[in-house]
């Protein structure tokens, strides 16, 4: 499956949403494919707006029949899009409202089922490479950095001595570039993956570059190269974490906030259809839960001050948290200022839309969660675990064989780590659906301390 018809796949309910916002009310396809050619998901976007272009050069007889041939060239792996879309062009042309409003509906299936067939794919997929990180990740760079030159202890592997350097180029260098390429095309094979530029976070990396004069420091003070990775990248690293802990908590109250306000999408439909106006139950409803309180009181103020442009009103409250949820409100506010019923319709329509997409979303996460689980726990303990446990055993065994270490082996092994967990916090963002340069800055600031203190620890055991 092409990354491009991935991305198209997953645009599916969002774009169905924002057709159903037009169609559902009675309104035009037309306008509904020029909406979604201007403001619809990258891919889709792209699609709609050549459709679009054939029809206003003659191209093509009408938008739909350009719509049509453009969707009809997917590949198959794009079936449930081109479906869904089709589905809705029928829903278009239905004049009886229940049948609309049910193709719609069915639409919105379609191109859900479409999502969470995908997802299954991906996720079964990365168990290969998820163990090939694992075995790239801990039993290669033991076996290069214990066993192989304990092997070529009296001449094993010939007169030869074992080329130090080498081993020590292979796990710094050559593992944790095989662990990138790995990385790289898991993220290009995911088909939930932002593909947006993430430089977010780069005020959060700042604190990590205090790693640089402190190893310095220690450096000249003389320090082992075990303890002035430790005693450098670990602070840093802890200083990182407590000044990202208030924006992280701040995030996650933006994340549930946002949840609440899409719930309140359905509440907002029911009401409606009793007969209420959407400026008198909108910030009821936002405000009747606990996490959206503050918004809810936000956007009451704004639709008193804002002298009749309650649309505006709603985008000043309600985008900073959600861009979907405030596009949704004010396409209800549209619909309603000609019919409030059909507007309830539409709410109601748009609620259930949420609530699907976020079951589909929320299962998709479940079934990436142990292979995120997985990796945090290799990078955070089972690897720094048997690591610092093989360098333990090399003492009590260089005796017996005369073995020295290759390049200093522990402060080989610190060094690696870092590199690993640096990794790693890039695969699992990706995986765990937060993507960015400011959750691979947290990841790693959380799981690089523990790494370097458990290595440590495990290596100076006396065996």
């Amino acid at each position: 499956m092409r990354p491009d018809v991935m991305r198209l796949v997953d645009e599916g309910p969002t774009v169905v949403g924002m057709i159903t916002t037009a169609v559902g009310s009675g309104g035009s396809l037309d306008t509904a494919i020029r909406v979604v050619a201007e403001d619809g998901p990258r891919h889709s976007r792209t699609l709609f707006s050549h459709a679009v272009r054939m029809t206003d050069t003659k191209g093509a007889g009408s938008i739909s029949e350009s719509l049509v041939e453009e969707v009809s060239r997917l590949p198959e792996d794009a079936s449930g899009y081109r479906n869904a879309i089709l589905l809705c062009i029928s829903a278009s042309e239905s004049a009886d409202r229940d049948e609309r409003l049910g193709l719609l509906r069915e639409a919105s299936d379609v191109a859900l089922d479409s999502v969470r067939t995908m997802g299954e794919r991906y996720g079964s997929s990365l168990t290969v490479p998820c163990m090939t990180v694992f075995g790239l990740g801990i039993m290669v760079p033991i076996i290069l950095m214990s066993i192989v030159p304990m092997l070529g202890v009296g001449g094993l592997f010939g007169h030869t001595g074992i080329d130090s350097g080498l081993i020590v180029l292979t796990t710094l260098v050559l593992i944790p570039a095989a662990i990138l390429l790995i990385s790289v095309w898991i993220r290009r094979g995911n088909p939930f993956a932002s593909q947006s530029p993430t430089g977010d976070g780069l005020r959060y990396a700042a604190p990590l570059a205090l790693a640089l004069p402190l190893a310095v420091l220690q450096l000249h003070g003389g320090g082992e190269t075990e303890e002035v990775i430790l005693l450098s990248v670990a602070p840093a690293a802890v200083v990182t974490a407590l000044l990202m802990l208030s924006d992280r908590r701040a995030e996650r109250r933006r994340r549930g906030c946002e949840q609440g306000l899409r719930d309140c999408v359905f509440e907002l439909g029911n009401r409606m259809m009793s007969g209420e106006s959407f400026e008198r139950v909108c910030a009821e409803t936002v405000s009747g839960r606990d996490e959206c309180a503050e918004v809810g009181e936000r956007l009451g103020r704004e639709i008193v001050v804002c002298r009749g442009d309650i649309a505006s009103a709603v985008r000043n409250a309600v985008s900073p948290i959600s861009q979907d949820v405030s596009r949704a409100f004010c396409d209800i506010l549209g619909c309603s200022l000609r019919d409030t019923e059909d507007a309830g319709r539409l709410a109601m329509s748009l609620g259930r839309q949420f609530h699907n997409s976020d079951n589909v979303r929320r299962e998709l996460d479940s079934k990436l969660r142990s292979m995120v689980d997985m990796m945090t726990g290799t990078a955070l303990l089972f690897a720094p675990l048997v690591l610092g446990m093989s360098v333990a055993m090399l003492g009590p065994l260089s005796e017996i064989a005369g073995y020295q270490d290759v390049g200093d082996t522990g402060a080989v092994l610190s060094a690696y780590l870092v590199e690993l967990c640096g990794l790693i916090a890039v695969l699992t963002s990706d995986l765990g659906g937060r993507p960015g340069l400011r959750e691979v800055v947290w990841r790693f600031s959380t799981m690089v301390p523990v790494a370097l203190v458990v290595f440590t620890v495990c290596s100076g055991l006396k065996l």
